[in-house]
């Protein structure tokens, strides 16, 4: 957290200081790519940033710094726990897994600001962020076995960087008045690439006590029995490791803060 406040602050002390500065917030839907895509779910976040754009002959191009928080499982379903005394039990397990990722960022661009579509490239590199906890529930028999664990269960994250390109559309230059607009609508796709990183299989999610897949390792969490007091382990999961490769889709605006 005190890279990302460091960044927002330098990013913040260049934009005080610029001919214009703009903010993005919008939607992206990532979709796992490759491996990956045969383990996970699309990722569905919500994108913020800050961009600082250049004076004088520089000023189509723009830097600054995004930050992403998302969503690519939450689901609950009823898994069997077989315990030492030849017992078991039937518990909901609730699975919530979870994206976030910061970046600096390029964009170029190809036409000036007075255009109706405004096409762009862009570049961007930073940290992507996989997490997912798991909520166990009690069994009805009271002196049965609790999770010890709950929240944060894996937690990974890998370098990335990514490219793509979009547009930008100008809606004030529609207007009787031809005025340029301060809000502008933001459509982009991007190519998203990064080390190797480890994360829960959500996308054929099930009773993970009745499966075992060679690609993957088993996660295991610690249970109590109330009665005995000992300590013992359940799967609750599978784990795979992949590097990061997702084709990602944005909708949303840029604001034109201040400027001439």
């Amino acid at each position: 957290m005190k890279i990302i406040s460091t960044l927002l602050m330098v990013c913040l002390f260049f934009s005080a200081y610029s001919q214009q500065w703009n903010f993005t917030g919008g939607y992206s839907l990532a979709i796992p790519k490759q491996e990956m895509s045969k383990n996970i779910q699309p990722a569905h976040s919500m994108q913020t940033g800050l961009f600082y754009q250049l004076p004088g002959d520089c000023k189509r191009l723009s830097v600054g710094l995004e930050l992403g928080i998302g969503l690519y499982a939450h689901e609950t379903i009823d898994q069997t726990f077989q315990f030492d005394n030849n017992t078991s039990t039937i518990l909901p397990v609730d699975y919530t897994s979870n994206v976030f990722n910061v970046n600096l960022h390029t964009r170029l661009n190809l036409l000036g600001d007075k255009n109706f579509i405004i096409p762009y490239i862009n570049a961007k590199g930073g940290l992507y962020n996989f997490y997912s906890s798991v909520y166990i529930g009690d069994p009805e028999d009271f002196g049965g076995c609790h999770a010890l664990e709950q929240e944060n269960i894996i937690n990974d994250n890998t370098l990335y960087w990514s490219a793509g390109g979009g547009i930008q559309i100008n809606p004030g230059l529609l207007s009787k008045q031809k005025r340029s607009s301060k809000v502008l609508i933001d459509i982009s796709a991007n190519t998203i690439r990064g080390g190797e990183i480890s994360y829960i299989n959500t996308r054929q999610l099930m009773d993970p006590q009745a499966t075992s897949d060679p690609d993957g390792k088993p996660l295991n969490v610690q249970f109590i029995n109330a009665s005995t007091q000992s300590v013992h382990e359940h799967k609750v999961a599978q784990v795979y490791t992949t590097s990061l490769r997702m084709l990602e889709f944005r909708a949303g605006v840029t604001i034109r803060l201040c400027g001439k």
